[in-house]
């Protein structure tokens, strides 16, 4: 647990104060990404292992007024797909014997041992179909605190979000660059993008500034 943070992310140090300016989230649209897909007529276990020995993750579209596809993908796209992603909640054009799909990438399986793919699902979407996702808090920017000496403590790095999928961010994206020593910055001074709601309490602390401890004791 972060120092100051109770287990809910509330700041508890009376000396910190919260930073009642508005801090612009910048709306940086997902990316879609792309990935080649080939209809899977095979099934079981001892088929699909075949495939998987020879670089092929088995897969499965579908969606709300989509006919689900058994599917296969190569396993160097989808690792290079998912290097290129800043998060596993990304949006994907699958190309599916030449008919594209819109879709969100709903979950990847490892194996345990070997971490190599084993599976993976796409979700079917139209633009303004409403989804849950997390993405990534990424701070930009110096603090004015940190140029002073104080110390910056970043307590939320995912935020889980809900919005249609033409509204999905890459990424919230904060600019830190006015935050001094002492102060807290809470999910409630976020002007997230537009479309884009977020089921915590405002009072959940993302970033703070606290001095450092040889600043403290003199």
């Amino acid at each position: 647990m972060t120092t100051g943070l109770d287990s809910r992310g509330f700041c508890t140090e009376p000396d910190l104060k919260s930073l009642n300016k508005p801090i612009i989230c910048l709306n940086n649209m997902a990316t879609t990404h792309s990935i080649k897909a080939e209809n899977r007529t095979c099934a079981g276990t001892g088929k699909l292992n075949q495939l998987r020995a020879q670089g092929i993750v088995p897969g499965v579209v579908y969606g709300s007024g989509v006919e689900p596809y058994n599917v296969q993908v190569s396993a160097r796209d989808l690792a290079q797909m998912l290097a290129e992603a800043g998060s596993e909640f990304i949006l994907v054009t699958v190309e599916i014997d030449g008919k594209n799909v819109s879709a969100l990438l709903k979950e990847v399986q490892h194996n345990a041992l070997t971490n190599e793919y084993t599976h993976v699902d796409f979700l079917a979407v139209q633009d303004d179909t409403v989804i849950n996702a997390c993405v990534p808090v990424v701070l930009t920017g110096e603090s004015e605190g940190v140029k002073q000496g104080g110390m910056l403590d970043q307590s939320i790095y995912e935020l889980p979000i809900s919005c249609a999928v033409k509204d999905l961010p890459e990424a919230i994206e904060v600019d830190i660059t006015t935050l001094k020593t002492g102060e807290v910055l809470r999910l409630g001074a976020l002007n997230l993008p537009t479309g884009v709601s977020c089921s915590l309490q405002d009072s959940v602390v993302i970033v703070l500034v606290k001095a450092s401890r040889v600043s403290s004791s003199n």
